[in-house]
């Protein structure tokens, strides 16, 4: 990958450093040698026995380098090889894993009624070294629809089958190549040679693992034509893997003070159904329909004794996701707004036991005076005084979505042919942060609805009264839910529209194919939130930081056109 980043003086992100560019190459490696033996056997005519062994391996590098130049010398340079006062280095990559495999799988069937399979691996990965890991499964299956007295129901229903299954898997997703050993950066001070504290690790770290199981029916109607695919699932989840936070005591470096751990225990639980169909079907045209669905419900049941807790920051901006016992992995963790004050143009929160608590504007800047609506001095129970924070007042809300899916339509008339996928997911919510700092009232930019501001005694509103400074109203000093919207959507994820030359016009050029098309990814979305993406995260990948949008940009539209020949 080649990307060139440049920002013009003139305005905006590169002005303050008088222009600003970066070029960035990098460059990824993936090697996978696999070896198998199969041995097939059946005997009577009944019984059917497969057994499979087999040896993997499987590596990844990543390389990369860049530098990042500032202050350029004439506003009409945009590329890093101009002149520019000050360089930096920038994007500097270095990785490599490598998971070691094997593996073997017995299958049998009786009559290709019923149907048993079991497996079983050892992994070894680069990031747990010295650590072997078993893993393993079992599934059975019987096809009904192959009985004799399904045979009267075979014009209706044309297949039907019961399957389940049981095993245990590992997960290494999302941990970093790196991630059970300390390391040190390299820089330099005063011209000499520094290293920097960069991660602590863990040498115990193991696999996350799951023990899954699932339970479901097929079902196929009318030679097929409609097919149904419903399961019901759970997955316990544990050596739960999360960077956790440690105590200033125990001396990492603010910018280094977590640490990977298996911190705990949870489990999905939902169901998934799959429904093809096929409306039309000729000799020139057909149209085929798929539908999938799934319900999930995500939730932790432990965490390490020492551990009631795990915080997820975005960044160094705010603390928003938090892990604890009983909800969602990295739910969101608001204080709750209850609109602004008609009389004094206040915003309103409500504390834990839902009292409405005024937040009036102190004559000094930086100072926060909190007070009951109806003018007492807000206090805790032993009459102490006190004010809303995160630790005592906040509220979780689910980041993870309840259900999630998709839907397409599939075209093909003669050498034509259309596919439409739609995606959908709901129940969720997104911590809008670009709201919170839209409303800002430092020296930031504003949301347009900040012209609707409280001006006077009984004005109704959503935006507190403008005070230079405040950064407290509006979400980013005490995120609240005034940032928190539904994350619901429908998404036009992928249009396509292709044509395939006839076998006649390919042959005189020899030719065995050749296909035009057009397509489009990210066209629309069909969502009440306001911000640019509800499925885009600001923390990545992050197991812990689900549904955080500060000043993140929306998954990027494309448009692609091309021609595939096959000679």
């Amino acid at each position: 990958a080649d990307n060139n980043i440049f920002f013009t003086p003139m305005h905006g992100d590169g002005f303050a450093a008088v222009g600003s560019v970066t070029g960035a190459f990098q460059k990824n490696k993936r090697w996978t040698w696999s070896n198998t033996a199969q041995f097939d056997y059946s005997f009577k005519q009944k019984h059917n026995l497969t057994i499979l062994a087999g040896h993997e391996q499987d590596r990844r590098t990543q390389k990369g380098y860049g530098i990042t130049r500032t202050q350029v010398s004439d506003p009409v340079y945009n590329v890093a090889q101009a002149g520019w006062a000050i360089n930096n280095s920038s994007n500097q990559v270095f990785g490599e894993n490598y998971l070691k495999s094997v593996f073997g799988r017995l299958t049998y069937d009786f009559n290709k009624k019923y149907f048993i399979t079991g497996s079983l691996r050892q992994d070894e990965y680069s990031a747990f070294p010295g650590q072997k890991e078993a893993f393993w499964g079992f599934s059975g299956g019987w096809n009904v629809s192959n009985e004799k007295f399904w045979g009267v129901m075979k014009n209706v229903f044309s297949t039907f089958r019961i399957h389940s299954s049981y095993g245990k898997v590992g997960n290494i997703g999302g941990i970093g190549d790196y991630v059970s050993f300390s390391t040190y950066n390299s820089g330099l001070y005063g011209g000499n040679n520094t290293l920097l504290f960069n991660q602590a690790g863990n040498p115990n770290l193991k696999w996350e693992t799951s023990k899954k199981f699932d339970a479901g029916v097929s079902l196929g109607i009318l030679k097929d034509r409609i097919t149904i695919d419903a399961t019901y699932f759970k997955n316990n989840i544990s050596g739960l893997i999360l960077f956790v936070p440690q105590a200033p005591s125990v001396g990492l470096p603010p910018a280094s003070s977590t640490i990977p751990l298996n911190v705990g225990k949870m489990y999905n639980k939902g169901f998934e159904a799959d429904l093809n169909i096929i409306p039309v079907q000729s000799k020139n045209f057909t149209w085929s329909v798929n539908f999938n669905y799934t319900n999930i419900q995500n939730r932790v049941t432990e965490l390490a004794p020492t551990l009631p807790e795990v915080l997820t920051s975005t960044s160094t901006l705010e603390t928003v996701n938090r892990t604890a016992v009983g909800h969602s992995l990295g739910s969101l963790w608001l204080v709750r707004s209850d609109g602004v004050d008609p009389a004094t143009g206040s915003r309103v929160l409500l504390n834990q036991v839902g009292n409405r608590i005024l937040y009036r504007f102190a004559p000094k800047p930086g100072e926060f005076n909190w007070s009951n609506t109806d003018g007492t001095r807000y206090n805790r129970a032993d009459g102490t005084p006190n004010t809303i924070n995160q630790v005592a007042d906040a509220y979780m809300y689910n980041a993870q979505p309840k259900f999630y899916g998709g839907l397409t339509n599939s075209f093909r008339y003669k050498s034509f042919d259309l596919d439409v996928l739609l995606t959908y997911q709901g129940g969720n919510y997104v911590y809008y942060g670009s709201w919170a700092g839209l409303h800002d009232q430092r020296f930031w930019n504003n949301q347009v609805d900040v012209l609707t501001a409280w001006k006077k005694f009984g004005d109704n509103t959503t935006v507190p009264r403008p005070v230079f400074g405040d950064n407290l109203s509006n979400g980013s000093a005490l995120p609240m839910t005034y940032s928190l919207f539904k994350g619901d959507f429908i998404k036009v994820k992928n249009v396509s529209f292709g044509y395939n030359l006839p076998a006649e016009s390919l042959k005189k050029v020899k030719m065995s194919s050749a296909r035009f098309y057009v397509s489009g990814s990210n066209l629309y979305i069909f969502t009440k939130y306001p911000g640019p993406d509800p499925e885009v995260s600001s923390n990545g990948t992050s197991s812990s930081g689900f549904g955080v949008d500060r000043n993140t940009i929306a998954n990027g539209r494309t448009i692609t056109v091309g021609v595939n020949i096959g000679l």
